[in-house]
């Protein structure tokens, strides 16, 4: 997740309670001259907004190179004549804020077209808000296409019954901007179908991208000059399981170990009951696999867990994340909690507050509850009180504040490897070590893009300041043009 630096093009993702605009709520505004669509004079320009998942992230990018490809040029959103809106609507807000940027980026006089799962969830919502164009989850390899017909005038839908999608609907992506780290989606659809969870109706049925196409697309991105990537899918567990004959991602894992591939392979989320034995003792052996999992709880207490649909218990939860640190020194394990899902009393929020206060976990993601159409949650009754959803919401927070400074804490004076991102406005390296420790070093640019070795130093609120051991420039650093992320 590139961070710094204004290139020509911006993929970008809304930070929480922000819009991807400069400025304090003023809308840029260009010249008339510049919002004219002429295909005989200067190449158009597009850029990205992107709310929401990894999975949304690879799919901008790889949308963006498709109009690369077809003779756009990637600018910032105050220059472009096009914007794509790449939509999330796992939760409330996230839709609202979808509808925000879309108001937002009428106003600048682009056209405007909007992906993903808003369209996918409303067809008709986006139009009806003057978009452009709208596309669903599986018409986004048709990017180009659509865009052609926006051009000449025409008002596009497209979007499919993605309940009966079938294949996985692959959107390459040759060379990853901006990035030492990137992207890779591997696995498509959830059929999970938890209480709470919109996400099977807007992505469809679990589907997988062929093992020899993963290690091909990795190949690739390790000619490149990428040094880790991760693996992202909607439901990443599950891959395989759709191929014939059926694969796991142990297997792939596997294959991984031995093929040629970028040095660090992440995982994305994986669900508890989808970590094996197996997949544990792989981490714990393997050179390439960082240690580092996240592993989603949403809930602490076994009546709320039954009640989501989830199918695993506190006890299993606590069970597995102790096998995990027990068997993988140093590891890194986040979870997600939801909170205020309905019929949560103070006994289950004190339930799940004493779980994870107790277990071994280096962040939280908390999110509190979202009623979204279409769900069993959207059905119950004993919604919680706003005000105490926003109280329970910032005690996990805060509590996830708390473990991530112990985490970190647990590695000063240790020496860890960090693959070097970027420079920050200070002057300081910014990277990442592969049990997932976001660290500052003092160091010279041309580390970035690099893997060193460091030693933990200090704390800086959230990250460690590092001082480095020993540093080798191997190969170039991948071409940073073209994408950033706020």
């Amino acid at each position: 997740m590139a961070r710094g630096g204004i290139p020509p093009l911006r993929v970008l993702r809304a930070p929480k309670g922000h819009h991807p605009w400069t400025g304090p709520g003023a809308v840029p505004r260009r010249s008339a001259s510049r919002r004219g669509l002429d295909r005989g004079g200067p190449r158009l320009r597009v850029a990205f907004l992107t709310f929401g998942c990894k999975v949304n992230q690879y799919e901008s990018e790889a949308m963006a190179q498709a109009l690369e490809r077809a003779g756009w040029e990637l600018a910032t959103v105050e220059e472009a004549d096009l914007i794509v809106i790449n939509t999330c609507v796992v939760t409330a807000k996230a839709e609202a804020e979808a509808r925000k940027a879309l108001r937002r980026a009428k106003r600048t006089g682009a056209k405007v077209v909007v992906a993903g799962c808003w369209p996918q969830l409303d067809p008709q919502g986006p139009l009806q808000l003057g978009a452009d164009g709208a596309l669903g989850n599986e018409e986004k390899a048709e990017i180009v296409a659509v865009v052609e017909r926006v051009l000449q005038g025409e008002q596009v839908l497209q979007v499919g019954d993605i309940s009966e999608a079938e294949g996985f609907p692959f959107l390459p992506l040759d060379r990853p901007r901006f990035r030492t780290r990137a992207l890779l989606k591997i696995q498509e659809g959830c059929d999970a179908r938890c209480a709470y969870c919109v996400v099977p109706l807007v992505r469809g049925r679990p589907r997988s991208l062929p093992l020899e196409e993963v290690l091909r697309a990795l190949q690739g991105l390790a000619r490149e000059g990428i040094k880790e990537v991760v693996l992202t899918g909607v439901h990443l567990g599950r891959w395989g399981k759709d191929l014939r004959p059926p694969l796991d991602l142990v297997e792939l894992l596997r294959r991984i170990e031995t093929a040629e591939t970028p040095p660090r392979i992440r995982l994305s989320s994986v669900e508890p009951q989808e970590i094996s034995q197996e997949l544990i003792a792989l981490l714990a052996s393997s050179e390439k696999l960082c240690p580092h999992l996240h592993v989603p709880l949403q809930s602490g207490s076994e009546r709320v867990l039954k009640a989501m649909g989830r199918p695993y218990t506190p006890s299993q939860f606590r069970d597995l994340i102790h096998r995990i640190v027990g068997q993988l020194p140093g590891v890194a394990v986040g979870t997600d909690l939801i909170v205020g899902f309905p019929s949560e009393d103070e006994e289950a929020f004190s339930e799940t507050y004493r779980l994870v206060e107790a277990l071994p976990l280096a962040y939280l993601h908390v999110f509190p509850f979202s009623v979204r159409p279409g769900t069993e949650a959207a059905g119950l009754p004993g919604r919680v009180d706003e005000r105490l959803k926003r109280q329970r919401v910032r005690a996990l927070r805060e509590l996830g504040q708390r473990k991530r400074r112990e985490f970190y804490s647990r590695f000063l004076g240790e020496r860890l490897s960090v693959l070097v991102e970027g420079k920050e406005e200070g002057g300081l390296l910014t990277g990442l070590s592969r049990n997932y420790l976001r660290c500052l070093i003092a160091g010279a640019e041309g580390m970035v893009g690099e893997e060193v070795e460091v030693e933990v130093k200090g704390l800086q609120g959230e990250r460690a300041l590092c001082e480095v051991l020993s540093y080798e420039s191997r190969s170039p650093t991948p071409s940073k043009a073209g994408t950033k992320r706020v």
